[in-house]
Order: C-alpha cells, then sequence, then structure tokens
C-alpha cells in the first residue's frame, strides 16, 4: 500500500489535515489517520479502498451521509463505526466537532484472506453504519497507542493488529459467508525452525510479517494463524521477548551502556526498550545491570 497516494487522496477528500497518520511507519496492509475535525461537509466521492471510519468514545454530532442509496440522518455516537466499501459514493456532513480515526485497506487483502478462509474467489461487502463493535474499537486503540508511542515493536506489531482486523471486518460484513471457517494447525517443524533462525539473525531490524511469511513460504495470513498455533504467542510477542531476553544478556556485558543495548536488541530508543523490559522482567534495564 503506496502511503504517499493515500495520504494525498485523504487530503482531497477531508478538508482538515489530520492530527498524525501512519505515513511514516511501512505498514503494508492499512493506512491510518486521526482527526480532530470542527463542523464540516465532505464532498460526494468514491475511493479504490476499503474504508473504516471510527468514532472517538467521547466524541458525537448531529450528522448527515449518503452511502450509495443510503440516505442517513441521525445523531452519530461515540463508538460507533461506519464502512464504506472500496467504490462506493460516500457524501457525509456534520454539525459539531468529531474526534475519528480513518482505516483504509486494500481490497485484494480481503480477497486473498476470504480465498484462504471462506474458500471464496469474490467477497462483496455492502455499507454499514451504526456498528458497535468492541475488537474494532480495541484493535483501532492499539493502533493509534503504537503509533503514539513511536511503533517500539517495529511494522510487525501494527501489521500484525491490522490483519486480525481484515480478518474480523472479513466475518462480520461479507454479504455471504460459509457457516466454518477453516481450522488452523501448526507450522511444520522444519518451517517453524527456519522462521525462529531467521527472527533470531534478524533482531536489530525491523522485521516485517511479510518477511516472516516469505520465510515461511506461506500466506502472511496463515503464517500469523499458524505461528501462534505453534508459539501460542503471536509474531510480534514472541520478537518482543527475544529481544527481551538479548538485551538481558547484553546487559551482564560491561562494556553496553543501555543505549547500546538498544540498539543492539532492535529498539528505535532506550525508553522504548526501558518501557517492555520493565513489564516483562518486572524490573529497569539499569537496575537489572546493577545485580
Amino acid at each position: 500500500m503506496e502511503p504517499n497516494l493515500l495520504e494525498d487522496l485523504s487530503h482531497k477528500i477531508i478538508p482538515q489535515q489530520p492530527i498524525f497518520t501512519s505515513k511514516k511507519t511501512g505498514w503494508q496492509n492499512v493506512f491510518l489517520a486521526y482527526y480532530q475535525h470542527p463542523r464540516a461537509e465532505i464532498c460526494q466521492h468514491t475511493v479504490p479502498f476499503h474504508v473504516l471510519e471510527v468514532i472517538d468514545p467521547t466524541s458525537s454530532s448531529n450528522h448527515e451521509r449518503r452511502f450509495g442509496n443510503n440516505f442517513l440522518s441521525y445523531k452519530i455516537s461515540g463508538g460507533e463505526t461506519c464502512f464504506c466499501p472500496a467504490h462506493t459514493h460516500h457524501w457525509t456532513s456534520w454539525e459539531e466537532q468529531l474526534n475519528f480515526t480513518v482505516l483504509v485497506f486494500e481490497p485484494r487483502l480481503f480477497e486473498q484472506l476470504a480465498s484462504e478462509t471462506l474458500g471464496c474467489e469474490q467477497i462483496e461487502f455492502i455499507p454499514q453504519w451504526q456498528i458497535f463493535d468492541p475488537v474494532i474499537q480495541t484493535i483501532t486503540n492499539a493502533l493509534k497507542a503504537d503509533l503514539n508511542a513511536g511503533c517500539p515493536a517495529g511494522r510487525l506489531y501494527g501489521e500484525s493488529f491490522a490483519m486480525a482486523l481484515i480478518t474480523h471486518l472479513i466475518k462480520q460484513f461479507t454479504i455471504s459467508k460459509r457457516n466454518h471457517y477453516s481450522s488452523f494447525g501448526e507450522l511444520p517443524k522444519h518451517k517453524l525452525k527456519t522462521v525462529l533462525d531467521y527472527i533470531q539473525a534478524n533482531l536489530t531490524e525491523d522485521i516485517t510479517l511479510e518477511e516472516l511469511a516469505k520465510v515461511a513460504g506461506i500466506s502472511q495470513f496463515y503464517f500469523a494463524r499458524l505461528f501462534k498455533k505453534s508459539m501460542h504467542l503471536p509474531p510480534h510477542q514472541y520478537i518482543l521477548r527475544q529481544r527481551i531476553e538479548l538485551a538481558k544478556q547484553l546487559l551482564q556485558q560491561p562494556e553496553y551502556n543501555i543505549t547500546d543495548v538498544a540498539l543492539q536488541c532492535g529498539f528505535a530508543h532506550p525508553t522504548h526498550l526501558s518501557r517492555h523490559f520493565r513489564r516483562l522482567v518486572g524490573m529497569s534495564p539499569s537496575d537489572f545491570k546493577k545485580l
């Protein structure tokens, strides 16, 4: 997904600049923009992407909206989600400031996952509104928190959450869906070893979900599911724990200070190391180094 294209597109459609976006993260499967926007009217438009609009829990406003042939007029509530499928004619206006998150996805990702989970080569979505879904809210909040923290765990963290969100949207919003989803086993032992060796050799790098899936020779969706089944942890959490284990080893060596350890373990800043180290080990890196 090309972040410059999506950012330019969002600027043309939404009058005010976002508070922050995911442009600099390198996320490949989602683009996120967060707005605190005064009253406005968004002219009718269509985009070649699926768009999810998530209203902040404390935000609300009277508003009108046109989704294709559907005209809506009601007070949009905090925590509400609207889903606009690709190529849908969309117009909206609101009367008071709204704080909301826009998440943009390429349709091909949905088609690929639907093929793997539902056995369908084509899927169809219809516009959705007045959806109050705690899963969507939780994942959106996690993505925003990761951006505000500077993405300390790298691209893999955000991409994993985005993949989980895409899977959830397919399950909830497709028109036709089968009752049973594919069951998932574990990664074959030789593939798992190859992946774990790759992770260990690249802990200083910003490892992505796409890279790990290529190493395993399967799709990103299947890799995320099979890895979690095999290791009882999502990929991003496993990598984070491996980085902390490496940090513990390096902190025991006098020639490394905490800044050196953070960089050697793939953390962009010592504060990122300190935050996760304290959470997983129960003490700060400096206290651990004194032991």
